[in-house]
């Protein structure tokens, strides 16, 4: 276990796993870098080196009330980034790490070798021309959608058992108080990226479930539609957690991305 001390003052909790080129796991809002168990070891044992790591008011990380920006993690992330001396990396992103990584092609794209969206819309609220957003979340309705849980089963069967085991415990110790991030949700809630979308050149897998209880899956198949250097997977028998609902699936998923666009195994940053 390890921390790093923001520029800001704030202490962030990481872990860094293996040798190789670096693939940086981002959680979503509320998430533990425990959700990512089945892809540490797995990417690993390719060759790889992993970095995992808690947002500020999150998991390990400390409990604070500056900058719960979407801008605030993204700068976090570069920090850490940083102080590491990583230069660029692979960024797999989950929900509103997806949105981190979205900030991250925006503001800092020369980091990024490979981008990979799971279930994350570059919209989230919806319009009479996009609906692909989060729920039923509007401009006029979500700040009151925002101040409670949504009524909804996040996962579809469940999340794989050992994720489960090691969630439980670390949720125990370190638990997550969803109202005092609720200025961080609606802040994120209002980005746009779908200009970003169709003008990067990085390249960039979108993993989405069909029956996701967030979105409707085919945003994938409309981020690949305005950008040829993206790809998607729409997966079945899953819902929000794709990568610890159906983990194996969607670690070969990953290794083909990896391998197929070039990311190899081996070397270092």
């Amino acid at each position: 276990m390890s921390y790093y001390q923001t520029k800001d003052g704030v202490n962030l909790n990481f872990h860094l796993y293996g040798k190789g080129k670096p693939i940086v796991l981002i959680t979503g809002f509320g998430g533990y870098q425990e959700i990512w168990l089945k892809q540490i070891s797995y990417i690993v044992d390719m060759g790889y080196q992993v970095l995992t790591y808690d947002h500020r008011n999150m998991g390990q990380s400390e409990r604070t009330a500056c900058g719960h920006t979407l801008r605030r993690l993204t700068t976090d992330l570069i920090e850490l980034l940083d102080f590491l001396a990583i230069n660029h990396a692979a960024f797999i992103g989950h929900s509103m790490g997806g949105s981190v990584l979205f900030a991250l092609i925006d503001s800092k794209p020369s980091l990024i070798d490979l981008a990979c969206i799971v279930d994350q819309s570059p919209y989230m609220l919806n319009t009479t021309n996009w609906h692909f957003g989060f729920m039923n979340f509007t401009a006029q309705n979500y700040k009151t959608q925002c101040q409670k849980a949504p009524n909804t089963q996040e996962t579809l069967h469940g999340l794989d058992s050992d994720v489960t085991h090691r969630l439980n415990l670390i949720k125990r110790k370190f638990p997550f108080n969803r109202q005092s991030n609720l200025d961080l949700l609606q802040e994120h809630i209002q980005y746009d990226w779908r200009d970003l979308i169709k003008y990067t050149d990085r390249k960039m897998a979108v993993f989405a479930s069909r029956q996701s209880p967030y979105y409707n899956a085919k945003f994938a198949e409309w981020m690949c539609q305005n950008n040829l250097h993206i790809k998607c997977a729409i997966l079945d028998n899953c819902g929000h957690d794709i990568m610890a609902e159906v983990p194996s699936q969607f670690n070969q998923l990953l290794r083909h991305f990896l391998l197929a666009s070039g990311y190899l195994p081996g070397g270092g940053n």
